[in-house]
């Protein structure tokens, strides 16, 4: 027997109420601008859904230019990727929504059900953060920390995700995301690289870099060795060529992948390198 009670909170702190009344050790699941939330006592399941389209924190979509990005975790990807800002400064975005389906929104990707959905490595290279609320207030962390393993992350009991917030990019900097499927499955990246660039004045020279595996391990992982080698670097074939075999390597010993799975990882990133970089220099001329 399954009874469901359907909710149209208003505040957070009702959707928080109501969350903590319902006592369950299952932390909410994002479906659209729903949240589900669901507790087992004996044979019997029960469920809450949470409307959450009146609650104005969840359904903001802003940009300023000293504070950077906010988006509602309720607010739906294609309205996100038809900002303008995103579409100026956030162009990896889209890049991760290929396989998103409709109605999907941000704080969906970051439900325990979906932590290595296809947005998480452009929302790590971004440095987005997340707002999160619950019983017990406010906290924010950065999404990289969000996940803590397969289909689990640190949200506590009664936490939900209020937005995603990402700081104004700085001058000169872009990124792009790039995934491989199996044809079987398109839905899924067999491997994907989001590789995010900062240059110096020359448009050659590499100041700081980030890069995020994503497919070849249960939650995302950056590739920190190749980060440091790319710092200060002048960003040409062979440079670009050591910093995959850098995140191959990085992926090797931890997920024990097959050589062909490393040898994506290896093109994937320097392709994902390329296509920032010509991003960086076609925002720089306009």
């Amino acid at each position: 027997m399954k009874d469901v009670e359907y909710f149209t909170p208003e505040t957070l702190d009702e959707a928080a109420a109501l969350l903590l009344g319902l006592d369950s050790r299952t932390p909410p699941v994002a479906e659209g601008t729903d949240l589900i939330a669901e507790v087992t006592e004996g044979q019997r399941r029960l469920s809450m859904v949470l409307d959450l389209s009146r609650i104005p924190e969840l359904n903001r979509l802003d940009y300023d230019e000293r504070i950077g990005l906010r988006v509602g975790a309720a607010v739906p990807v294609p309205a996100i990727l038809e900002f303008p800002p995103v579409r100026r400064l956030y162009p990896m975005l889209a890049d991760g929504s290929a396989s998103t389906p409709p109605g999907a929104t941000l704080g969906g990707n970051l439900s325990p059900e979906a932590p290595c959905r296809e947005m998480a490595p452009p929302l790590i290279c971004l440095r987005a953060s997340a707002a999160i609320f619950g019983p017990h207030g406010w906290s924010e962390l950065g999404v990289e920390a969000v996940f803590a393993g397969m289909s689990r992350t640190v949200l506590q009991p009664g936490e939900f995700v209020v937005d995603l917030r990402f700081p104004a990019p700085p001058p000169r900097s872009s990124g792009a995301y790039l995934r491989a499927v199996d044809h079987r499955n398109v839905e899924a990246a067999v491997a994907g690289v989001g590789a995010f660039l900062a240059m110096e004045q020359d448009l050659v020279t590499c100041c700081g870099a980030r890069l995020v595996l994503s497919g070849v391990f249960p939650t995302p992982m950056r590739a920190l060795e190749a980060e440091r080698f790319l710092a200060g670097k002048r960003l040409e074939g062979p440079v670009l060529s050591e910093a995959g075999a850098l995140a191959a390597d990085r992926a090797g010993p931890i997920t024990g992948a097959a050589r062909d799975r490393l040898e994506l990882v290896r093109d994937l990133t320097c392709r994902a390198l390329e296509e920032a970089l010509v991003r960086v220099r076609a925002n720089a001329t306009t």
